[in-house]
């Protein structure tokens, strides 16, 4: 494919869509509120959950479902959450409620909201259990900036899906990175749409810059310092993602394994095997609940 076939928009048309971003729902937004308290109850966040029919009805689609092997039927969103974790499904229902914001869009034939609602889960969530461990900068935004990091490749798929599919076709053509592929046909990459987005839902400035710099963690200490012995969460979000990705949980379609294995070395002691062990479980669970 010769790069005068691809469909090259500016910026500024880019950046339109951001115009169509979906609002935040009350109930999203004290969703996003509980989420961000590890140590919330069941009741807590079944209350709200209940308030949102859609997100509810799925809920106990899945517990009920036959990869869980339930012989007795869960009538309740309280039940479901005590009885597959309330840690996984606080997780699992916000990633429903976000990609529930565009389910009325279609998007770019090679983007899979299945794919991207379960990286996206199971970024933020080892994210929470290296935050849990680590001394990370603004730790209580940590599975949601884990979650949101890649908002804006969904962003791109649904409004922009010819580009999408132009942007997976150069990067496999030329070998370079998808973020520097989007910069050449957007004028924008996804990190930065994630951040504007993350932005214009009034999300804390330590969200919007995880996202900005998760591709480049370093840059991050420029707009936010990092104290020292301490982690800045765009590093966190940055190794997570790879980490997860490597494990073959992409958002984009799978390709060839990394040319470097990512590692969670932060510079400083942690058990990271203890938190590599909890995120096998947390993955096992995640995988029956997006499948």
């Amino acid at each position: 494919m010769e790069l005068v076939s691809l469909n090259i928009v500016s910026r500024e048309d880019s950046l339109k869509n951001l115009d169509k971003l979906p609002r935040l729902s009350p109930m999203l937004v004290q969703f996003l509120g509980l989420v961000s308290q590890p140590g919330c109850e069941v009741g807590q966040l079944a209350e709200v959950v209940e308030k949102d029919t859609l997100l509810a009805a799925q809920i106990l689609q899945k517990a009920n479902s036959a990869v869980f092997g339930r012989i007795t039927p869960i009538h309740s969103v309280q039940h479901a959450m005590a009885m597959l974790g309330v840690g996984t499904m606080r997780r699992f229902a916000l990633g429903l409620s976000l990609s529930n914001l565009f389910g009325r869009f279609k998007s770019a034939r090679s983007f899979s909201i299945r794919r991207f609602n379960l990286h996206s889960v199971a970024t933020g969530t080892l994210v929470e259990l290296l935050a849990e461990e680590l001394p990370v900068v603004s730790r209580e935004s940590a599975f949601v900036a884990g979650l949101l990091h890649d908002i804006g490749k969904l962003l791109i798929a649904i409004h922009m899906p010819q580009q999408f599919e132009d942007v997976l076709a150069l990067s496999a053509l030329t070998g370079d990175p998808a973020t520097e592929c989007e910069r050449q046909l957007l004028g924008v990459d996804h990190a930065e749409l994630s951040s504007l987005a993350a932005s214009r839902w009034d999300l804390s400035d330590a969200i919007v810059n995880a996202a900005r710099f998760h591709h480049v963690p370093e840059r991050a200490r420029k707009v936010e310092p990092i104290p020292p012995g301490r982690v800045g969460l765009a590093m966190v979000v940055h190794k997570a993602d790879a980490f997860v990705n490597s494990l073959g949980l992409s958002v984009l379609p799978p390709g060839a394994p990394p040319k470097v294995w990512p590692d969670l070395d932060f510079g400083v002691r942690y058990p990271q095997s203890r938190v590599e062990q909890r995120f096998e479980v947390e993955k096992k669970n995640l995988r029956k609940l997006f499948q």
